[in-house]
């Protein structure tokens, strides 16, 4: 029981009402194969077998009798929780605690906050850095920024722009790259402590090939302020590095990588009106700022 999934409850309750798992997987709005592979997990944790096949059809077993009304109570339960929490979730007020890495937060959403006070002054908005999307699901966050896609069926994911990165350093690492005609031993810095490298990290390593880079750094206001002591040139969002006054964008070949930023919720909070005006807001601003998200500015 220790390893069981209380969201699967939801997954056993639609098998049993629909009997087969490509309907219970509609009715989830998940795939087949996640239908399949939680049943599978549920019926691991609880050590017993739920339902039997009859050719496409599932028929519960005896076992599942006592674990489905279970499965009911509980549901009912809940069900009646959201009634009386329901007055509270259409209400534009409360708090949204928000995820992001720092540079989206600092430098898209902290400047938007007066803006989106003055339409919704109930609304407390709590932001923590770059906290995993763990958190999310598992309801300690309520929102979440990301740059690159998440992957989860249980995540509302709504694209709100695209983000194009470049090689910033300051006017004098620039003007020492044009003098010696490429990049040779010009110092760099490189983004880590991704479980997965991320396509900005890659690109500079195609940049920079097997030399070592001068610093290392887990966020971009790290590496921004790096980049602005001198230490070294590296990989910008563009929302981030035009805006800066003692940075250049240098164009190399090839190009930085557009990737695209996302709003991600759990698909439960699509009724609570506080968190859904904030995505809406959040939204809006991202369309307003989407020349500057893709670095329209000239390099220099």
């Amino acid at each position: 029981m220790a390893d069981f999934n209380w969201d699967d409850l939801r997954v056993l309750l639609a098998l049993d009402r629909c009997g087969t798992l490509l309907s219970a997987a509609r009715q989830l709005g998940v795939s087949h194969s996640t239908v399949a592979r939680r049943l599978a997990a549920a019926e691991g944790a609880l050590q017993v077998r739920l339902f039997h096949r009859r050719g496409q059809s599932l028929v519960r077993s005896e076992a599942a009798e006592e674990v489905l009304t279970h499965a009911q109570r509980i549901e009912e339960e809940i069900a009646s929780f959201s009634r009386s929490a329901g007055g509270a979730d259409a209400r534009l007020e409360g708090e949204v605690r928000v995820t992001a890495p720092l540079a989206l937060l600092t430098h898209f959403l902290a400047p938007h906050l007066p803006a989106f006070r003055e339409t919704c002054p109930g609304i407390t908005v709590t932001m923590f850095g770059d906290l995993s999307l763990d958190s999310l699901l598992q309801g300690e966050i309520d929102l979440g920024l990301r740059i690159s896609r998440p992957v989860s069926d249980r995540l509302d994911i709504r694209r709100i722009n695209e983000c194009r990165f470049a090689l910033y350093g300051t006017p004098a690492l620039a003007a020492r790259i044009r003098q010696a005609g490429g990049l040779g031993g010009v110092p760099y810095l490189q983004t880590t402590g991704q479980e997965m490298p991320m396509p900005e990290a890659l690109w500079m390593s195609v940049l920079f090939g097997e030399q070592p880079p001068a610093m290392k750094a887990g966020t971009m206001p790290l590496l921004l302020a790096a980049a602005l002591a001198g230490v070294g040139v590296t990989a910008l969002p563009c929302f981030l590095g035009d805006p800066q006054a003692g940075l250049v964008r240098i164009p190399v070949q090839p190009e930085g990588p557009r990737e695209k930023v996302f709003v991600v919720t759990k698909r439960e909070q699509r009724g609570v009106a506080r968190v859904r005006a904030l995505v809406n807001f959040i939204d809006r601003a991202a369309r307003a700022e989407r020349a500057r998200f893709a670095g329209e500015a000239e390099a220099a």
